[in-house]
């Protein structure tokens, strides 16, 4: 007598593997595309952060006093990546939202940042005159560059004109009007 062969139900070891195998691969592209979309998203929401901050810190200039921001080149442990002072502290206006010298720009206030997150930004000082026009020392605009590091996306600030035109482009293409 012959055995019968019995029906299976379940799944055969090469079926097992052959699905193991594309969940692998398409886990490994899911994964890199969340880490992409995690860093646009951080570089984002710190270039438009302060690009908001100084939009603010020029208004304020607006009160009398004017204002000089400084920019750092790395941001340390307190998390500050700008700061503002006032340029004539002699101006009758003693409020202390003046130039924002209260509220410098701080990274762990930013809700979309990891706290381990290293950017790259190019420091530097800007003056807001009284009026609200900046200093642009000759230049057709100021350009502010904000990276992920080490090769993360790139996103530039570009303070354009004697009014301060403030625009936010991708890449290296400062001052242009390209939606990120």
């Amino acid at each position: 007598m012959v055995p019968m062969k019995r029906k299976s139900d379940g799944f055969s070891l090469p079926e097992l593997l052959i699905v193991v195998a594309i969940l692998g691969v398409l886990t490994t592209l899911g994964v890199q595309a969340n880490r992409q979309l995690k860093e646009r998203e951080e570089v984002n929401a710190l270039a438009i952060s302060l690009a908001g901050w100084l939009e603010q810190v020029r208004k304020s200039a607006l009160l009398g006093a004017g204002c000089t921001v400084t920019i750092n080149n790395t941001i340390g442990a307190d998390g500050i990546v700008a700061t503002a002072t006032t340029t004539n502290p002699n101006t009758a206006i003693n409020d202390s939202i003046t130039c924002l010298s209260n509220s410098p720009l701080d990274i762990n206030s930013i809700t979309n940042i990891s706290p381990s997150t290293s950017f790259s930004i190019t420091g530097q000082t800007i003056e807001f005159s009284p009026r609200g026009t900046v200093n642009l020392n000759g230049n057709p605009r100021i350009d502010i560059p904000v990276s992920l590091e080490p090769n993360g996306p790139e996103r530039c600030i570009a303070i354009n004109g004697l009014i301060s035109h403030f625009t936010i482009s991708k890449g290296g293409n400062c001052g242009s009007q390209e939606v990120f």
